[in-house]
């Protein structure tokens, strides 16, 4: 059997060969990206959870956020979040909480931070 063709990995750039379509290196953080961000065929069920868990806080407790690093406060801008966050390896799945966007906001920049 005569072995496979060496190609040049997809991502602009690498200069590696392979018989795959990317490099070790490339296809781990593509995997990465995936996990983190999903496929165009699961997103509408993940649009449908998350608005779900925001119309369902919203039906208990209004337009109030329970805050993040801050006193909880009224807020028309809510948002449903992971509560183990998918990029530092959480399940896509998992939980969600609501926030305000801006502690969203917060509560991502703190744990990168954390992270480095």
């Amino acid at each position: 059997m005569p072995k496979p063709r060496l190609k040049p990995c997809a991502q602009p750039g690498c200069p590696e060969l392979q018989t795959e379509t990317r490099c070790t290196e490339h296809r781990r953080d593509n995997d990465r990206y995936r996990r983190q961000f999903g496929s165009k065929a699961s997103e509408p069920r993940d649009r449908a959870r998350r608005k779900a868990t925001v119309d369902t806080h919203r039906a208990q407790h209004g337009d109030w956020c329970p805050g993040y690093g801050r006193e909880p406060h009224a807020s028309a801008d809510l948002t449903a979040d992971h509560i183990d966050e998918v990029s530092l390896g959480g399940d896509p799945h998992g939980p969600l909480q609501t926030l305000c966007r801006s502690c969203n906001g917060r509560k991502n920049a703190t744990r990168q931070n954390r992270v480095r």
